[in-house]
């Protein structure tokens, strides 16, 4: 697959129908262009999987925006960790286990949807669009601004 048609996907599941339940907003802006536009993926795929949710669409397409959920975020929180290393961030233990705690909550949801042992709600993607817009206006803004006064 190339780069183009990962896009594509990602653009083509990212389509919502429903009020979104993320709204992006600039003061979530880091003022790391890559960072950013990660954060604004993730709430991409957060509002389609509530789209998803309220919308009723059957598990494959549940399980597919899972999977992304998933990828990007393990994508994301590997950008954010290189970036603390290379910088000596003094936080970087603790950053690092809260952004391990959402990827095992994440990856346990999967593995329990997976095997149908647990659905997705709206509760859910409530949960992750709390968490990742306290950790962006909390830790990562922190952190960025550790890199700016370095």
């Amino acid at each position: 697959m190339t780069q183009e048609d990962s896009q594509n996907q990602f653009k083509s599941m990212t389509t919502t129908l429903t009020k979104p339940i993320a709204a992006w907003h600039t003061a979530y802006e880091t003022g790391n262009l890559e960072v950013d536009t990660q954060h604004q993926e993730l709430f991409e795929i957060v509002n389609s999987l509530h789209d998803a949710v309220i919308t009723s669409r059957d598990f494959s397409v549940l399980q597919e925006i899972l999977n992304c959920l998933t990828n990007h975020t393990v994508e994301h929180f590997h950008t954010e960790e290189a970036l603390m290393m290379s910088a000596n961030y003094p936080d970087y233990e603790r950053h690092k286990q809260i952004h391990d705690y959402l990827i095992a909550k994440v990856v346990n949801l999967l593995h329990k949807f997976r095997d149908r042992e647990a659905s997705i709600t709206t509760d859910i993607t409530q949960f992750l669009t709390e968490w990742l817009t306290h950790h962006i206006k909390g830790e990562d803004q922190k952190m960025i601004q550790f890199f700016q006064n370095k």
